[in-house]
């Protein structure tokens, strides 16, 4: 006789609450090691610095933040840009994106590339002007956290000094006597510096050294408003000063770059290096480093008020398209605090953090840049703000001349006539 089919077992309520409680921890589980596993990437431009930021200054944000992972994506100064643009159009980017001053930042997020951050309550740990470089036309919308500016200076070596009897120049008369007693040695190059890169014969030589003579950010904002022009005295002057300061550089200069300027004073050919704070790192790092001093732009005469250098460098934004918005939310939070200005210092020597907190700086050559912002008015490159917006040639207008100007190519008087029709061709006076 066939026996009658059972019906289906039912399973017991303790079954069922053991499945669903395996079920939940299983659940729970797989969202914590999402959690674990989420990765934050870092666009950047600044390749040469990859190894402190993975071994300094990315664990000193893990110590508070242990469940992200972050990573750097570096690529050559040059083809920064270039290569970022084509990430974000195919949706590649990393989640968080160095910013550069000015312009190209401001160009991404007119662009929606990047993630308005104003309502950010952590970015009134920075002055009004040091958010200027990453915010709108009108200064009301913000775009990326203000990280790090730069200084340029000059480096020099204190045994070719000492052997020569010379001091740290304080007025630009000095300086000069000082790079003729180098020269008249013939032992060693007065000025370890070439014009083969011309942005460095702008950006060092022309910004580093013109604040002096149009007033710091007097000079720059007489500009804007129209009250000056680039063929006033005050501007003509700075060109006509690199004329001068020509006469003392390698002859074969127009052949020599940034790499081969460092290295004639790394290799204590050349007794004075004029060059960025971003150059302290190479600096610090060779046999010859505890023989390095640096001065300041020396203004003409002692008496006078004196103006340096202090760029805006790097910001850092949020990528819109990132998966992972609270925690690029919870880097950027990071960098607004004391923690992030003290890993910044203490591992990227040259780059001075531009919150409020007072920092320790250890690096002698870093420390003493610094302290030319206690000592001086400090304003930024004259063309970035607006003017560069304006005429978008001028950045690279100004490199070809100043590097022109060094080479004899071009009188001071025909370099300020150029881009003064340039300006008033593109720019409005505000």
């Amino acid at each position: 006789m066939k026996q009658p089919r059972r019906p289906p077992r039912q399973g017991t309520s303790t079954q069922i609450g053991v499945v669903l409680v395996f079920f939940v921890f299983s659940l729970l589980s797989w969202s914590f090691a999402q959690a674990q596993s989420e990765v934050l990437k870092l666009e950047t431009w600044r390749a040469d610095d990859e190894a402190r930021w993975v071994n300094q200054i990315i664990p000193a944000f893990n110590r508070t933040h242990p469940t992200t992972k972050l990573f750097t994506l570096p690529s050559q100064a040059i083809e920064y840009d270039a290569n970022l643009l084509d990430k974000l159009a195919k949706n590649t980017a990393g989640d968080l994106i160095t910013c550069r001053p000015f312009d190209q930042s401001l160009n991404l997020y007119d662009k929606g590339h990047l993630k308005d951050i104003t309502a950010m309550p952590e970015l009134r740990r920075f002055r009004s002007h040091s958010k200027i470089a990453w915010t709108t036309y009108y200064a009301d919308r913000v775009f990326c956290m203000p990280v790090a500016a730069v200084m340029t200076g000059f480096f020099y070596n204190t045994q070719i000094f000492k052997e020569l009897n010379l001091r740290p120049p304080q007025t630009e008369e000095e300086l000069f006597a000082a790079l003729q007693t180098i020269k008249a040695s013939k032992k060693y190059l007065p000025l370890a510096f070439g014009t083969g890169d011309p942005w460095q014969a702008a950006q060092v030589l022309f910004a580093g050294i013109g604040p002096n003579y149009w007033n710091g950010e007097q000079g720059r904002i007489n500009l804007l408003t129209g009250r000056a022009k680039f063929t006033d005295p005050a501007y003509v002057d700075t060109w006509r000063t690199l004329a001068k300061l020509a006469d003392y550089l390698p002859k074969n200069h127009q052949e020599i770059g940034e790499n081969g300027a460092r290295k004639l004073f790394l290799d204590g050919q050349a007794a004075i290096y004029p060059a960025g704070s971003w150059e302290i790192s190479f600096l610090a790092k060779h046999s010859n480093a505890q023989h390095f001093g640096v001065f300041a732009p020396p203004p003409k005469q002692i008496k006078h008020n004196c103006y340096v250098l202090s760029h805006f460098d790097m910001g850092i934004g949020i990528n819109v398209q990132t998966r992972h918005p609270q925690q690029a939310s919870a880097f950027l939070t990071w960098l607004s605090t004391p923690e992030f200005s003290q890993a910044l210092v203490n591992n990227l020597h040259g780059f001075f953090p531009l919150s409020n907190y007072p920092i320790d700086i250890n690096e002698p050559l870093a420390k003493e840049m610094a302290s030319w912002r206690q000592q001086c008015d400090t304003t930024i490159r004259i063309n970035s703000q607006f003017l560069n917006q304006a005429w978008p040639g001028l950045e690279q207008a100004l490199w070809d001349v100043s590097a022109r100007v060094m080479r004899k190519e071009i009188t001071p008087e025909e370099a300020a006539t150029r881009i003064s029709n340039g300006v008033e061709k593109w720019f409005k006076p505000i």
